[in-house]
């Protein structure tokens, strides 16, 4: 038995869209563009990135350990489709589509207990192959995965999209500084970690990526997991916070102790370095290899022409915390209002934080407060603040 939220028998015209509305026929667009492009008939955006960038941030997420999320968006030249259970659809369709126009829509759902059979019923929709051809970002039976092609469709972020970030940005800034600051000698990794979630959840940003190091795990690690280690003297926290889909990206440092090691000093302003050549050099229309070519460059200019082969330089961002990594081989271009997220790191220190490139030039979607300390790294004309190792006696 199939049951169906039926749209509204009459659509009706929008005279003052919403933000959210005029983004998501913006994606609509796209969405549709390419389908004419490709000649599918067709796409079905099941994961919880996808959805929500197509949704302009709608959720389709229940557990956030599965990438696939629990609703399913079907979009054809002439029809769009909200696909879930019947405990799912009442919900998304009262506050996952606030502010989007439904009338358009359809909301359908079977019962929980039937709920296998929504590929069928979205391939009985598409139509059936080899005469129709149609993509799934999860490789639906019946389908055409999508690939880089569809994913470079979510690059180049809408207004909308970019005022969301700057939020977004704002409050992993505060979340994790806030946390750093409750932190003394004693706590161990699994508690700092328990304390960059809570203040992250309490700004309703979702954790997706913790890491957390003291001392000699910082000088060892550079994707360190908590544990139940002691914080001593040195910590390094990392965050990927994610809300409405969007990803932010970001490193804080502390130290315990009346003042910071000569040595580590070093490394933390040839790190702060990196990451501003880095940036300054991600630029509409250059090449990614070129901008890494610019971060290595300043490396050897330290004395550090080593560290950048043993951990990933980071790359572009936004419905995931990297969408590739940038690599010396990397030909593809940055694009105008797309987001990066640089993460150079010389062995116990790090700088990172998440950046939008636009014709004018980037700015810092995170960046520390200015209750935080910071470096000023000079780059030509222009001095920026970059995150410093809090210390603390």
């Amino acid at each position: 038995m199939v049951t169906a939220v039926e749209p509204k028998a009459k659509s009706r015209t929008v005279l003052n869209p919403s933000p959210r509305q005029l983004e998501f026929k913006t994606k609509v667009e796209r969405i549709r563009k390419y389908i004419n492009t490709t000649g599918l008939s067709g796409v079905a955006l099941s994961t919880q990135a996808l959805f929500a960038w197509a949704t302009a941030g709608g959720d389709n997420s229940l557990n956030h350990a599965s990438e696939t999320g629990i609703a399913h968006l079907l979009i054809k030249a002439d029809h769009i489709a909200v696909l879930s259970n019947n405990i799912e659809i009442p919900r998304l369709t009262a506050e996952e589509f606030s502010g989007i126009d439904t009338d358009n829509i359809e909301f359908w759902s079977c019962p929980w207990y039937e709920d296998s059979m929504i590929p069928a019923e979205i391939q009985r929709r598409i139509g059936r192959p080899p005469h129709v051809r149609w993509g799934s970002d999860v490789g639906l039976p019946g389908s055409v995965k999508l690939g880089d092609d569809f994913a470079a469709l979510t690059y180049q972020l809408t207004e909308s999209e970019i005022e969301r970030y700057r939020r977004l940005g704002k409050d992993c800034s505060k979340a994790m500084e806030a946390a750093l600051d409750t932190v003394r000698p004693g706590m161990t990794e699994s508690a700092v970690n328990g304390a960059i979630c809570k203040s992250l959840l309490e700004r309703f940003v979702r954790p997706f990526v913790i890491l957390v190091a003291s001392d000699e795990r910082a000088y060892t690690f550079r994707h360190p997991t908590p544990t139940l280690k002691k914080v001593k003297k040195h910590l390094l926290a990392v965050l990927c916070g994610k809300r409405n889909g969007l990803v932010v990206s970001l490193t804080r440092m502390l130290h315990f102790g009346k003042k910071l090691p000569d040595e580590l000093r070093r490394k933390h302003t040839a790190c702060c370095s990196v990451d501003m050549a880095l940036n300054c050099a991600t630029r509409v229309g250059i090449p990614i290899k070129q901008v890494l070519a610019a971060g290595i460059e300043e490396y050897e200019k330290h004395g550090f022409g080593e560290e950048w082969k043993m951990h990933h330089q980071g790359g572009p961002t936004g419905y995931h915390p990297r969408c590739f990594r940038g690599t010396p081989q990397e030909e593809r271009l940055v694009m105008n209002n797309q987001a990066y997220a640089w993460n150079p790191s010389i062995t116990g220190t790090k700088s990172e934080d998440t950046i939008l490139v636009s014709g004018g030039g980037f700015e810092f979607i995170s960046s520390p407060t200015s209750a935080w300390p910071a470096l000023n790294v000079k780059i030509g004309s222009k001095t920026y603040r970059r995150a410093d190792i809090k210390v603390q006696d």
